[in-house]
């Protein structure tokens, strides 16, 4: 697949397809309390379709865990949209500390919490259709949980997408992503750091005693194993299964590695979808009397719960679903407390193609570590990614949407007449510092007073650009770090070194820097004829909005600046003007927990002081 191949929705289909009705909800067990197995509410996705022939029952789709979970959210949704317009409604849902839910990855009894979770989604996703019978899905560690759960209580049918059948090669394999990363991992007794996910030493201890031959399902109708048609095939666990008497099926199927990609070049596995609804479909019957609605008081769209930051703050987080723009097509959460501060309220974008949770989950950190000091925080998604689906032909899970700057407008419009607020920070990483960028200088009626602008890889992106606009920049960031590196050295010498692309990337960065400086005498002579960066960070400073820049240590953010702006920009940090900090041990998604940390702490003081 080409590097920048971007997916289209299809619009035929989709506009001769039964509508499907997707609501967003908060929901919990109240039951569960008194089992002692309570997780408190949970965030997700009830998708119908009233208009399709109803079957009768109703899927509960369990995500995977980790690093996967941003990765899979995707095709996680339409699945639960083929589902529904088949007639069977689907529930999909983030466990506790994860995505949406409340918690976090080191909250104790972490299997506990997932199990309970999905019990809890379950119970839910009967009350909101009416079905009995549930089709419980999982997808690699979701797959696992799910399994697990159908050996404590019974279960009318069961779908394993990839299981991890054995913990033990599971955790080999987390291990081994962590071993790869650029960075040593951060303090984490008897954890490990894994591609942004954080597993504590107890989490992994109850991960690593779970192998699925040897448990006892109890599944009332048929069960159905999907293997990866690019890996070697294993049968035991259908073995396993069938041995047990439980009617199995098993088939291997295309698409994980592509709906695995990195998340703009996700691609959905249309036929293994097709595959897992036409299952279901032939094994459940269809339902004769009519289906009544579904009860509008099920449909909980705000929760608050204690928090407690980064920074040691504690307050009681409520977070609000909100639905806006001018079709309610746009999608976001907004998080804030009852103190009744006149702090500005802060819009947090996508970064890249990630849903509005951000990579490594960090916008929800951002946002409920801002809410806690004050700062109403609405992390949503733009048009065509994540929650907020695409109108039409419009592109999908694209990083830098043509709808970008009329998103921000739908959200101030919903923050201004909706919640009162009037003051507003632009905020985001990666392709969400570009639409911050260009907030401040296009939407100058809107009350925006700051922007945040964390780790951007370019401040001008037009279609046909490569969304890998700043690999040049990234090569001579990670040359000069190799330099300071020793061993780098003795490769250089040992002849392990591609002198010709080290000759191209010097000369590229000797370019630039020359260019650079070039244009910071033109900006320093002729300000009229500066380049584009130089002459709009002055007007951004002219209508007194503060910029300030979060860059990783090694990520190529100040180096794009000074390239597009070096005098306007070194006389504004000089007289600060524009704030610029650099997080020491960080990589450009945050992926590891400490930088990660330290990133929402530096924001934070820095917003407060201002």
């Amino acid at each position: 697949m080409k590097r920048d191949a971007v997916s289209f929705e299809a619009a035929a289909g989709a506009a001769q397809a039964t509508r499907v009705q997707r609501r967003a909800c908060y929901f919990e067990d109240g039951s569960a309390q008194f089992r002692g197995d309570a997780t408190g509410p949970l965030f997700g996705w009830y998708h119908d379709a009233p208009g399709a022939a109803p079957r009768d029952c109703v899927a509960v789709l369990c995500a995977p865990v980790g690093h996967e979970y941003t990765r899979a959210h995707r095709t996680v949704r339409h699945l639960a949209d083929r589902l529904a317009r088949a007639g069977i409604p689907a529930l999909r849902f983030d466990y506790h500390g994860i995505g949406d839910s409340p918690g976090d990855d080191l909250d104790p009894g972490r299997m506990a919490a997932w199990r309970a979770s999905i019990r809890t989604a379950v119970r839910q996703a009967q009350l909101l259709s009416g079905r009995a019978r549930v089709c419980v899905l999982g997808l690699r560690l979701g797959a696992t949980l799910a399994a697990t759960v159908a050996a404590e209580a019974p279960i009318d049918y069961l779908v394993l997408w990839n299981p991890c059948v054995r913990m033990k090669s599971y955790l080999r394999e987390l291990q081994a992503i962590a071993a790869t990363a650029e960075r040593a991992s951060g303090d984490i007794a008897g954890g490990v750091e894994s591609a942004g996910f954080v597993m504590s030493g107890e989490t992994i201890a109850d991960l690593r005693g779970i192998d699925l031959l040897g448990l006892g399902l109890r599944i009332g109708g048929r069960a159905l194993v999907i293997g990866r048609d690019d890996t070697a095939p294993d049968h035991a666990l259908c073995e396993h299964l069938a041995a047990s008497g439980i009617a199995t099926d098993e088939v291997r199927l295309p698409g994980w590695s592509g709906m695995m990609a990195e998340h703009q070049f996700t691609v959905v596995p249309d036929a293994a979808l097709d595959t897992i609804v036409e299952w279901l479909s032939a094994h459940t019957e269809p339902v004769i009397e009519k289906m009544t609605g579904t009860p509008p008081s099920l449909f909980r769209d705000t929760i608050a719960f204690a928090f407690r930051g980064e920074s040691g703050v504690a307050a009681v987080v409520e977070e609000r679903l909100c639905r806006f723009g001018r079709d309610e097509h746009l999608f976001g959460i907004l998080s804030r407390t009852s103190s009744g501060t006149e702090r500005p309220a802060i819009l947090l974008f996508n970064a890249g193609s990630v849903h509005h949770v951000g990579p490594n989950r960090v916008s929800v950190m951002l946002a409920r570590n801002l809410a806690a000091w004050g700062f109403p925080c609405l992390r949503f998604d733009h048009e065509g990614i994540g929650d907020s689906i695409p109108r039409g032909a419009t592109r999908e899970n694209h990083p830098y949407p043509a709808s970008a700057i009329e998103d921000v407008r739908a959200a101030i419009d919903c923050l201004r007449h909706r919640f009162g607020y009037d003051r507003f920070i632009a905020m985001g990483l990666c392709s969400g510092a570009h639409t911050a960028f260009h907030a401040g200088l296009e939407l100058g009626d809107a009350g925006i007073e700051q922007l945040v602008l964390i780790n951007p890889l370019t401040f001008y992106w037009a279609e046909g650009d490569s969304i890998e606009t700043a690999r040049r920049f990234e090569d001579a960031a990670a040359y000069r770090k190799s330099m300071r590196d020793p061993g780098r050295w003795m490769k250089l010498l040992r002849g392990e070194v591609d002198l010709r692309r080290l000759a191209e990337v010097a000369a590229s960065h000797v370019k630039t820097i020359v260019r650079s400086r070039w244009h910071a005498l033109v900006e320093e002579l002729n300000p009229a004829a500066a380049p584009r960066l130089a002459r709009d960070l002055r007007r951004l400073m002219e209508a007194r909005r503060r910029v300030a820049f979060f860059i990783s240590e090694g990520d190529p953010g100040r180096d794009i600046l000074m390239a597009g702006a070096r005098w306007t920009a070194t006389r504004a940090l000089a007289r600060k003007r524009i704030h610029l900090e650099t997080i020491p041990g960080a990589d450009h998604t945050f992926s590891q927990c400490k930088p990660r940390r330290d990133l929402v702490c530096r924001i934070t003081r820095h917003l407060r002081a201002a």
